[in-house]
């Protein structure tokens, strides 16, 4: 396959082989070096040597270790009250106003970008310009270098104003957890330190946003599903992980180059230094994996999926996030038993020109 930057990469496609180009050490997320294979013609968010995404072991493996506490299934399940007061604060507005209304605008993104606020004591009415950033950084096509790199310089600036008055006054956040974060007398770097929180306050609300709407509109349509749902509420966690297989916004997934010759499962080779790309949805789709694949079924167990990705790289949001789309599917279950769209499916919008698959809008009734 030809990338946008005219650099030609191999394209993993099926369960065994995407798993397998995550986890094997031989495909390096450094793409940094004179002649690497580029996703973009410019600057992208591949170019930062201090970003989590961007590093290999044993860099990554060392700031993982220093972070991961802050992301245990255990932390992430404490935050469960939290999420669902959102929840509830923001399906009371909307059942307070006049339907029809865009549930991506109304309750999608802002529930988890007030919770990743909320976490990291970062001011919740700044939220506006993330999402601004956010959607500059994840543009493939629509955004031009020097627009990139002038989003970055802001919200660098604006994550160095943050850090220097919280060591001034502390708190008891996600965000003094990452100050403090240590292994052993290993600390992160000024650097590595705003990254993480440049990376968390995209990543915390960029993928989950897209997950809750475009899981709510699969359940529209399919509301012989939905209708289940409803009858057994106890069918929820598959209902979530079904959600999380079949609509996953980030399918291009990360770009990759192997360090030498690798044999893939299905028998293909990556030769040294070719770029490879592993979409997790070609995993998720393999009927080889997933029996009728295409079909959504809340009660299907144990796929395995790899949404969250594989190996080294697996998302380390992936507690916090799970926890998020089944308070907020659950709530808008149970609180809009009347929900419908306002219009028809055929009728809706897509983002392009993105590293990530969004609805630009859900118009909905109840």
């Amino acid at each position: 396959m030809v990338l946008p930057s005219g650099d030609e990469a191999l394209l993993a496609t099926t369960y065994d082989d995407v798993r397998t180009v995550h986890a094997d050490p031989r495909f390096s997320r450094n793409l940094r070096y004179p002649g690497a294979p580029r996703m973009l013609p410019d600057a992208d968010l591949s170019d930062d040597p201090h970003a989590l995404v961007n590093m290999d072991p044993p860099d990554h493996t060392r700031l993982r270790r220093i972070v991961q506490a802050a992301f245990t299934p255990r932390r992430a399940e404490s935050w469960r009250s939290r999420i669902q007061a959102v929840a509830d604060e923001l399906l009371a507005e909307m059942r307070a106003g006049s339907p029809p209304a865009d549930l991506m605008a109304s309750f999608a993104f802002p529930l988890p970008i007030d919770i990743i606020c909320k976490l990291l004591g970062v001011p919740a009415q700044d939220s506006p310009q993330f999402r601004s950033w956010s959607d500059t950084f994840l543009s493939t096509s629509t955004v031009s270098a020097p627009e990139r790199s002038k989003a970055a310089a802001e919200f660098a600036a604006y994550v160095n104003v943050l850090v220097a008055a919280r060591r001034k006054a502390p708190g008891q956040d996600l965000l003094d957890d990452l100050i403090n974060a240590h292994d052993a007398d290993d600390r992160l770097s000024e650097e590595e330190l705003a990254r993480m929180v440049r990376g968390l306050i995209v990543a915390g609300h960029e993928t989950t946003g897209n997950v809750i709407g475009r899981g709510i509109l699969t359940l529209l349509r399919h509301p012989d599903q939905l209708a289940a749902l409803r009858d057994d509420p106890a069918l929820l966690p598959d209902a979530v992980e079904e959600i999380l297989r079949m609509e996953v916004p980030g399918h291009g997934g990360l770009l990759r180059v192997a360090t030498e010759t690798v044999s893939l499962p299905s028998g293909g080779t990556v030769s040294q230094g070719q770029a490879v790309l592993a979409p997790v949805v070609a995993a998720n789709f393999d009927p080889r994996h997933v029996p009728a694949p295409d079909t959504f079924d809340i009660r299907r167990t144990d796929t395995k999926h790899v949404a969250f990705g594989h190996g080294p790289h697996y998302c380390l949001g992936a507690n916090l996030a799970r926890v998020e789309l089944h308070v907020a599917i659950g709530s808008v279950i149970r609180g809009l038993p009347g929900l419908a769209l306002a219009g028809t499916a055929k009728d809706l919008t897509w983002t392009s020109g993105s590293r990530v698959c969004s609805l630009s809008q859900l118009p909905v009734t109840w």
